[in-house]
Parts: C-alpha cells; structure tokens; sequence
C-alpha cells in the first residue's frame, strides 16, 4: 500500500496549470510567484469579465426601472421571458462579448501553459538539487 500523500505526488508544473485551469487565468503564475507574468494574464481577463458584469448591471438597472415604473401603474404582469432574454441579450450580445470572449480564451489556454512551463522550469531545478 502507498502511504504518499497525494498533494506530493503533484508536481509543480501540474499545480500551476491545475490552478491556472480551474480559478482564473494567471492563478498557477501566482502560485510560483511569477507574479508580473501572471498579471499577464489576469488583467486581460479581469478586464473582460468587469465590462460584461458592467454592462449586464447596466441592462438589469434599466429592466428594474422599468419594472418600477409599470408597478406604479398598476400593472403587476411580469414578463419574465422579456427579462431573461434582456439580460441574457445583455451579457452574450454585448460587443465586449464578441471580442472578449477571444480574450479570455486566450488568457485562459495561454496561462495554463504558461503555468505549466514555469512550473516544470522549477521541478527540473529541483530534481537537479
């Protein structure tokens, strides 16, 4: 039976790009400190992610005052398929979607590898001590 504790067993390259992979791009970088490179990464990607929340706030402030305004009314009928589709619209329609989308793709698959590669730079020191 091993007796090894699995977190061992995991290099450092594999950490890096695990983290990179499954938290936000840049986030194995950080991990190894290569916190200039990592920034790289996850400004691009932050960047991103911040326009299309700003703009999916944006379309939600609009929806709620309308809302307000047709319960001021009276009107209590509540189109939940116009506002679905309104804030759907808001966040995969948006132009900081069709660009960004290629943004974070790429800072994603680019800081996995570059994690990676990083990672297997200070295993390979490491073995060699």
């Amino acid at each position: 039976m091993n007796n090894t504790n699995p977190a061992e067993t995991f290099s450092q390259a594999k950490r890096a790009a695990i983290l990179s992979a499954t938290i936000f791009p840049g986030a194995g970088l950080f991990f190894l400190r290569h916190y200039v490179r990592g920034s790289i990464f996850a400004v691009p990607a932050a960047l991103v992610i911040i326009m299309l929340f700003k703009n999916l706030f944006t379309v939600a402030f609009k929806l709620n005052e309308a809302l307000t305004a047709e319960i001021e009314k009276g009107n209590l009928a509540i189109d939940i398929g116009h506002m679905w589709n309104s804030l759907h619209g808001a966040m995969f329609t948006s132009p900081y979607w069709e660009q960004g989308k290629w943004i974070l793709l790429a800072s994603w698959i680019l800081s996995i590898t570059s994690s990676y590669f990083a990672g297997k730079k200070i295993d390979q020191a490491q073995a060699k001590q």
